[in-house]
């Protein structure tokens, strides 16, 4: 008969198992730290409590993905003889521990050359192994020999301790009685592999939260980073859109489009150096927007407010994401449609940013979010960038929180008008709503009647419109307002309201943004820039106005130069739009020809959006 705490006793075997891998990571990053010792010297007790702590999340969320294929053995153990279980149960945890321990040896090196921790970017180069050899060289394989056999000989000793001594503990048993409760705990694990019951399930931005980036990426769980990398295709480095175009023919296409001179630039603002806000309207279509052609009485007071300041009216997302949008607004970057930039902190690392080249020219910065900062990897970005002040859902009263998603748009808004008030000056603070993102939970009587999707969302937008209107309303009494810049600007478009679109062109309705600057610092007022652009365009559009230089924004251009070429480009999964003067197109890689098109778009605007794909692809994949 089987004993009646049969069940308890393999939960608590599976704790022992869980425990271990807890354990070997943290011995892992214990190895990690000494290794980069110098570095790991500089860092204060908080700095170093802190990736502590946010290291162990990962080692557990590790630790848990482990777990799940022990987990169901026991569950099924009663069918299965106890030596061939015991057997089983050692190759997966020896093969795993001489992974996890492979993984680490590499990454103690590598990120001395790179500067960052292992992640699948690693792979191709397996595919040249004289090349990855001669890499090697300079490195102390002996070292990294005897530290690799020492981590595994290690682990196997502790996991012989720790669990293979226990595995009687979890005998066979039977099945209707023991599955269940094991099956459940396996469902249960899910809740540590996400990191918790938080909205945004874990990601590398988790690791980050101090203004070190040793710190921040020593919190990451190498081995957990190296699968998630997996995830995400990030381990590719061959450009899928180098057959389309030639290199040196892009390059000529690419730099006419691009080339614009900045002593032709149409003069807006009156102030030398003003302060600068920037607030990204999340899902912040034009179809909401009726000056843009969208539907009436949703966003009235952005309506209005386009008669105050400058509404360029022919903007459009890069990309159909919100880390997507944050990139091409803040660093110029263009949306790659199956590589999220921010994804790979390493690489966002690389691009330029406002933030910083602000910060050079004497500009205190900041960036608010009334939700969570490791949400799409917003936080190793803002981190990365060297934001001065980060404001996240936890700095917010859970009583102005949404059920999902954090604080509201309104109080966000309010914290940024007060803390304006204290603010350095020359400041450049950026704000990202997220009121209108779904489940549009927003703190409002329902204008719109209905509980549809689309009755939700526009809801939504009412409400954040009310809330920017009150913004703008109280943010010109203030003393800074005569000396700002204000830029409302989507983050990208959305497929709702589900609106009749002008024949051939639903794409780019889709992708159609509004942008309005505002401020005291405009010298003129009730203006319309017609001239087609890209969220990438905005960072150099800004710095030329502030007389800044802003070659290093290389994808962007000057929308205010008297010779630029209007045109914009955005990707989606399978393809790309482009829309310029003579009309819009969207053009499918999968099918090899135009999806949708509108008069006076041709072959030319496919080659243009070809030569941009390849190049800015070859761009992320770096040198």
């Amino acid at each position: 008969m089987p004993l009646p705490g049969e069940p308890l006793l393999k939960l608590r075997f599976l704790a022992r198992y869980i425990g271990f891998w807890f354990l070997y990571f943290a011995l892992l990053r214990v190895v990690f730290l000494a290794y980069h010792a110098t570095e790991f010297a500089q860092l204060g007790a908080g700095v170093i409590t802190g990736l502590l702590v946010r290291g162990a999340r990962m080692d557990i969320s590790a630790a848990s993905y482990l777990a799940v294929i022990p987990t169901l053995l026991l569950a099924f153990a009663p069918l299965v003889p106890a030596r061939a279980l015991t057997t089983v149960f050692r190759a997966y945890s020896y093969l795993a521990i001489a992974i996890a321990a492979l993984l680490a040896t590499t990454d103690v090196e590598l990120f001395s050359k790179w500067g960052a921790r292992v992640d699948s970017s690693l792979l191709p180069y397996l595919r040249t192994p004289s090349e990855a050899a001669a890499s090697a060289e300079s490195s102390p394989i002996a070292l990294l020999v005897l530290l690799l056999l020492a981590l595994i000989a290690i682990g196997i000793f502790s996991y012989k301790r720790i669990v293979d001594a226990h595995r009687a503990e979890a005998p066979g048993g039977r099945l209707t009685r023991t599955a269940p409760p094991l099956l459940l705990t396996g469902v249960l694990l899910l809740v540590p592999i996400r990191g918790g019951l938080q909205w945004t399930p874990l990601n590398p931005s988790s690791s980050y939260f101090s203004h070190s980036d040793f710190a921040n990426q020593a919190g990451l769980n190498v081995a957990w980073n190296f699968l998630h990398s997996l995830t995400i295709g990030d381990y590719r480095t061959s450009n899928p859109y180098a057959q389309a175009i030639g290199e040196p023919d892009a390059r000529r296409v690419v730099d006419s489009l691009l080339h614009t001179t900045d002593s032709t630039t149409r003069h807006l603002l009156r102030v030398k150096q003003p302060n600068v806000i920037i607030i990204i309207w999340e899902s912040g279509t034009a179809k909401v927007v009726q000056r843009l052609g969208g539907l009436p009485n949703i966003t009235p007071h952005f309506d209005s407010l386009t008669h105050s300041g400058v509404l360029f009216d022919a903007m459009y997302a890069s990309g159909n994401r919100s880390e997507k949008g944050l990139a091409a607004i803040l660093s110029g970057w263009p949306a790659q449609a199956n590589a999220p930039i921010l994804s790979s902190p390493a690489r966002a690392a690389r691009l330029p940013g406002l933030a910083s080249d602000l910060a050079h020219d004497g500009y205190h910065t900041a960036f608010y979010y009334g939700g969570e900062l490791e949400f799409a990897d917003f936080e190793s970005y803002l981190v990365g960038h060297g934001f001065d002040r980060i404001v996240g859902e936890n700095d917010f009263d859970r009583k102005d929180w949404s059920s999902k998603w954090g604080a509201h748009d309104h109080v966000v808004l309010a914290r940024l008008l007060a803390d304006a008030r204290t603010f350095q000056r020359p400041f450049f603070a950026t704000l990202f709503t997220l009121s209108s993102h779904e489940p549009y939970d927003v703190p409002m009587q329902p204008v719109i009647e209905g509980t549809s999707e689309q009755s939700k969302f526009l809801n939504a937008h009412i409400y954040t419109d009310r809330s920017l209107g009150a913004f703008i309303a109280q943010a010109s009494r203030e003393q800074w307002w005569d000396s700002t810049l204000v830029v409302l600007i989507a983050d990208h478009g959305h497929p709702l309201p589900k609106l009749p679109p002008p024949a051939g062109e639903s794409a780019s309705q889709l992708y159609h943004i509004p942008m309005l600057w505002l401020g005291g610092a405009l010298a003129v007022r009730d203006t319309v820039v017609t001239v087609v652009g890209s969220q990438v365009d905005v960072a150099p559009t800004l710095l030329a106005q502030l007389g800044l230089a802003h070659a290093q924004y290389k994808w962007g251009k000057n929308l205010l130069a008297a010779d630029v070429q209007p045109f914009a480009f955005f990707s989606y999964l399978d393809g790309f739009g482009w829309v310029d003067a003579r009309g819009r197109l969207v053009y499918g890689y999968n099918t090899r020809q135009i999806m949708q098109q509108t008069p006076g778009a041709d072959e030319g605007a496919v080659r243009a959006g070809e030569a941009y794909q390849r190049l800015t692809y070859q761009d992320f994949l770096g040198p």
